[in-house]
């Protein structure tokens, strides 16, 4: 008879094909039945899964992830940064002056303005992107704003409610549930971030016929501006990998350095895929007309991609470059005729200190240098980068670089810099240029040498410093609290991590400065021994009620004395000599008796020329800023502002944001600070916003609309 293997009883049964041996007729339906029913089973189990996938989600959201309710005080969802709640399009606006003749056309400001009211932490940068308008024709003004409308944006609106992830939400493990849920709705196709997840929310650039809004954790998105001021979305911007042949750049010569590897060991290459990242400050180069710009990618490698937008919108040129201690926060950068000047500094993608603390996954290392890369603009790979390291610091943002005219292989830079080094100070590093050296990593212990023509050199590959505690970084686009640094509003309640002060700090006391002291100034301390000596301020961090401030509302003046501030910086970078200067400009408390000073703006006439004249904003109360600051950078540092103006009008606060200069029409000739300052600014009192146009020579008020 059939023998038919009987799963799970260990043995066969013997029968005689048909009806004489039931039970192993039974058995075997048995087991066809199951066969035939697990695949239903499976089906039916995804139907339900597909038909259920939005309660899914919701039960995930609402029952794990924003089970507590949020008590935290946000400062950036109410006063001056409250959020716009519609659209509106008004003609015909009052204005108070006059409108400069030659003064026409449109005033554009984008920002973050949520448009569903964000269920957990949420910070200054989570925002969905809005444009705000105000046209000027004929001394007449009108306003509009509209939102971008990004794929996260209408993804959310169709789902009716935030889905995406924020930045607010990935602090401490609650941070490892936020990443859990959106995993969760893109497996179950709620959510779909191959088409972009980012807000379009952090500037504007105009090229190549195309108004771009941006966002450095996606592609710009173009918007077409309206007759009456408007702006509407058209699409996301694609850059393709560049035609075979131009990935290296058009018409490029070889930079004769050799193929495939940097000189800090890295491996280095043309780039081969598309873009997904695009910073929120290019840089356009007037002359040639091509658009400069970088993208990190903190998940992935090539960490960091350099890349080149012709006049005409083409992606014609792609880098990759590896950077010496794996992924970064890479804001902004600078470009001069010769060089592209990349940023590298220590504030650290570390997801694991996320889930050990309650702070951001970026985490500012003070024991590791900043690192500036300058990669040559006629490069065809990333072979040829020069790095140079200077003392632990933050930047932000840049205000203008050039390549000294007189004295060949120098490069300027100015940039708006955290540290409390002394006024006039110049530090100086040698470069990290080690032909044939192992790649760059994190010190490994304190006690590691550091000396060497190195000047700070790090040490070995994959090694990681730690700072216990953990750190504050300030800046104008919001501070960020590190580690497990807490702090509370008027009523005890947790408030936001995202306002810079001093009781949002923690920090190992133990710590030490490794970079070399015979390449630094001794007058100077680093920003990992600073931190280190303020030994109060870790038992302020949980201050008594008596003590409890609300942080959006807390005063410079009260902070004064941390010295963890923005200000102005003049870098110079020798490429001959491979060493590299830095020098504070001016105290911010020079401008405005502000405690910060950020956001520079230059005549963008000047961009990669010696300019003479930098702007910057006076932050005075958190992040509102309430003036502008003139600073002459051709005078000796601390007597270099030689004008300033609030923007307190009648006794009344008003609180502003970047100023944008505007250069008055005319040849090249013109004075380099003939043209206008124009900024929008908030009165609390009456719940008002307006457009101050200033003169940009004196920063008097010319109008306002």
């Amino acid at each position: 008879g059939a023998r038919w293997p009987l799963s799970g009883e260990g043995g066969l049964c013997e029968g005689r094909a048909r009806g004489s041996d039931a039970p192993a007729m039974v058995h075997h339906g048995v087991i066809i039945g199951l066969c035939l029913g697990i695949p239903a089973l499976i089906a039916l189990l995804f139907a339900l899964v597909t038909a259920f996938r939005k309660q899914i989600a919701d039960w995930i959201d609402f029952k794990v992830l924003y089970s507590k309710p949020n008590k935290e005080t946000i400062g950036f969802l109410r006063g001056n940064f409250a959020p716009t709640p519609k659209e509106e399009t008004i003609g015909d606006l009052p204005v108070k002056g006059e409108i400069p003749q030659g003064l026409s056309g449109l005033f554009l400001r984008n920002g973050p303005n949520p448009y569903f009211q964000p269920l957990g932490r949420y910070h200054w940068f989570d925002g969905d992107g809005m444009v705000h308008g105000v046209r000027l024709k004929g001394g007449k003004c009108s306003y509009a704003n509209r939102w971008i409308e990004t794929s996260r944006l209408r993804q959310e609106k169709r789902y009716g409610r935030p889905v995406f992830m924020k930045i607010g939400e990935l602090t401490g493990k609650e941070g490892l549930l936020t990443l859990l849920s959106q995993a969760v709705k893109c497996k179950l196709g709620l959510v779909d971030i191959s088409k972009g997840a980012g807000q379009a929310n952090t500037a504007l650039v105009y090229h190549g016929r195309k108004l771009l809004a941006l966002h450095e954790g996606d592609l710009p998105y173009v918007l077409q501006v309206l007759c009456n001021g408007a702006v509407e979305t058209l699409m996301r911007a694609a850059y393709d990998e560049p035609p075979a042949g131009e990935k290296n750049g058009r018409g490029a010569e070889p930079s004769g350095e050799g193929q495939g590897e940097a000189k800090d060991g890295s491996s280095a290459g043309a780039s081969s895929h598309p873009v997904t990242t695009f910073t929120a400050h290019p840089k356009v180069d007037a002359a040639t007309g091509e658009m400069h710009f970088f993208g990190y990618n903190i998940r992935s490698k090539p960490h960091l991609t350099y890349g080149v937008v012709d006049r005409e919108g083409n992606h014609v040129k792609s880098i990759d470059i590896d950077l010496p201690a794996g992924p970064a926060m890479m804001h902004d950068f600078a470009l001069t005729k010769t060089y592209a000047i990349i940023l590298y500094m220590p504030l650290f993608f570390k997801p694991k200190e996320m889930v050990g603390g309650s702070g951001f996954p970026f985490v500012f290392e003070p024991d590791f240098p900043s690192k500036f890369a300058l990669l040559r603009r006629d490069a065809t790979d990333a072979s040829g980068i020069q790095w140079f390291d200077l003392p632990a610091g933050m930047i932000f943002h840049t205000a203008n670089a050039w390549d000294d005219p007189k004295e060949e292989g120098k490069v300027h830079m100015y940039a708006c810099s955290t540290a409390d080094y002394s006024l006039g100070d110049l530090l100086s590093s040698t470069s990290t240029r080690y032909p044939g050296s192992p790649q760059v990593g994190m010190p490994d212990s304190p006690s590691q040498d550091q000396g060497g023509p190195g000047g700070g050199r790090s040490g070995k590959n994959g090694k990681s410093g730690t700072l216990g505690g953990g750190g504050f970084i300030p800046g104008a686009h919001g501070g960020m609290s590190l580690m497990n640094g807490t702090a509370h509003d008027l009523s005890g309640n947790p408030a936001s991590f995202a306002v810079p002060n001093r009781y949002l700090r923690s920090m190992n006391e133990s710590s030490k400065s490794r970079l070399h002291s015979s390449t630094l100034n001794s007058k100077a301390s680093s920003f990992a021994s600073r931190l280190a000596s303020r030994k109060s301020s870790k038992s302020s961090v949980n201050s008594s009620p008596s003590q409890k401030k609300d942080l959006l509302n807390l005063s410079g003046e009260e902070r004064s004395a941390d010295g963890d501030t923005f200000t102005l910086f003049h870098f110079v970078f020798d490429t001959t000599t491979g060493t590299a200067t830095q020098q504070k400009l001016l105290e911010p408390e020079q401008a405005c008796d502000a405690y910060l000073l950020e956001f520079p703006q230059v005549n963008p006439r000047f961009h990669m020329r010696p300019c003479q004249f930098v702007y910057m904003a006076c932050f005075c109360d958190g992040m509102k800023t309430n003036g502008v600051v003139k600073v002459d950078i051709t005078r000796p540092a601390g007597e270099n502002v030689v004008a300033s103006a609030t923007f307190a009008k009648d006794g009344k606060k008003r609180f502003g944001g970047e100023c944008l200069f505007v250069p008055a029409e005319g040849e090249e000739a013109l004075a380099e600070d003939e043209g206008w300052l124009l900024t929008y600014v908030f009165e609390h009192a009456t719940n008002s916003s307006y457009l101050l146009i200033l003169d940009a020579k004196t920063l008097e008020e010319v109008a306002e609309v």
